[in-house]
């Protein structure tokens, strides 16, 4: 292309095409393995759900490149999935919590967990029932609040009045971007706190490599695309001479897709060693997986809508309900306990954690916290 001496933007795309192009099939063999290894459906769909995030940005950002005039919608769709990551990955936690613990009663023999930096002279978080319900909240907060604040800067960009780049008070770009900063902020921030609290339950599925992966992808692609609509703002990058060139915004918004189709193959490489189907290899005879049936479920929202619902529902005042909370719904309605349903009983040795180092871990979490109390 160099030596033929194709025009820039043609280089750009064929440098991106092939790195995208590399990603897609590391992704693709993770979620191939984790399909022939289906050895606990509610956990794996979640995982699967997060693996996807990779190709859905690499792929909607290269098609950003070429098919500028609608890179808009293929920024929303790109950004909606991103809050669905974050509810993936919340899911998958509680879900693994339920499947092995009483998980109410375990948080309510627990001291109730501090505030973290910088809200410690706020009041300690809730324990029992009430905490897995506030930490859930937190991360629907987020899920909610994206998808609106996204269609509204759709909508506005669509419209001419966004105010985009110009970093203007009043503009709907800057109080999108503020809402979305604050809303993700308490998502993640509700997430750390239910890992701080039950970190020896969920160490066998080694929570903190996974987050840190999610929050990655979520930090460069978010922080790199404010920091070139800052060089915009000043006029570092500037519209292009030629008048069929690139303006400012194109430039830096084709400059980000770049960047994330050369990113998102090194967090391929890193999701597929974090969120690996290892530890769901089981002896156990499995029926083969209907693909067609599993790629349904991979993008079925009605867990996110019966969720979302029950949350609602959570808001009433905690002293007029009773009973203990259900185990979380997976998808399609079902159960987790009906869904691994005999796949293996609870004195059962897995792959992934056995009871003994329930009964271990619970003790140990337990008796550490008293000693701290």
């Amino acid at each position: 292309l160099v030596r033929r001496k194709a025009e820039k933007h043609v280089v750009v795309w064929f440098v991106a095409g092939v790195f995208v192009y590399m990603t897609i099939p590391i992704t693709t063999a993770g979620v191939v393995q984790h399909l022939r290894n289906f050895s606990d459906p509610p956990q794996q769909l979640r995982l699967i759900r997060i693996l996807m995030m990779v190709p859905v940005y690499s792929f909607f950002s290269y098609l950003g490149m070429i098919l500028t005039n609608d890179v808009i919608y293929l920024d929303a769709l790109r950004e909606c999935y991103e809050s669905y990551v974050i509810y993936n990955f919340m899911m998958f936690l509680v879900t693994f919590m339920y499947e092995h613990y009483n998980v109410e009663q375990l948080l309510s023999y627990k001291p109730a967990q501090p505030q973290l930096f910088p809200f410690q002279k706020l009041p300690p978080w809730p324990k029992g029932k009430a905490f897995v319900i506030w930490s859930k909240r937190g991360v629907f907060v987020y899920v909610v609040s994206k998808p609106i604040t996204t269609i509204m800067m759709l909508v506005s960009e669509l419209a001419g009045n966004s105010g985009k780049n110009e970093f203007k008070f009043g503009s709907v770009w800057m109080w999108t971007l503020f809402v979305d900063n604050i809303a993700q902020m308490w998502a993640l921030y509700c997430l750390i706190i239910f890992y701080q609290a039950l970190k020896y339950e969920l160490a066998p599925i080694q929570p903190f490599p996974k987050f840190i992966c999610v929050k990655a992808v979520v930090f460069f692609s978010f922080w790199q695309g404010l920091f070139l609509d800052t060089l915009v703002f000043l006029h570092v990058i500037k519209d292009s001479k030629d008048p069929d060139g690139y303006t400012a915004e194109a430039t830096a918004e084709t400059v980000q897709n770049l960047l994330i189709c050369l990113e998102m193959f090194g967090f391929s490489i890193a999701h597929h060693i974090v969120f690996s189907h290892k530890p769901y290899i089981t002896d156990m005879e499995l029926p083969p997986p209907q693909f067609l049936t599993s790629l349904a479920h991979l993008f079925d929202l009605r867990d996110v809508r019966n969720d979302i619902r029950t949350q609602f529902r959570e808001f009433r005042p905690m002293s007029t309900r009773r009973g203990n909370m259900r185990p979380p719904k997976s998808l399609l309605g079902v159960s987790v306990h009906s869904m691994t349903a005999g796949r293996r009983r609870d004195n059962e040795r897995t792959p992934l954690i056995s009871s003994e180092h329930v009964e271990l871990t619970t003790l140990r979490s337990y008796n550490e916290d008293q000693g701290n109390v």
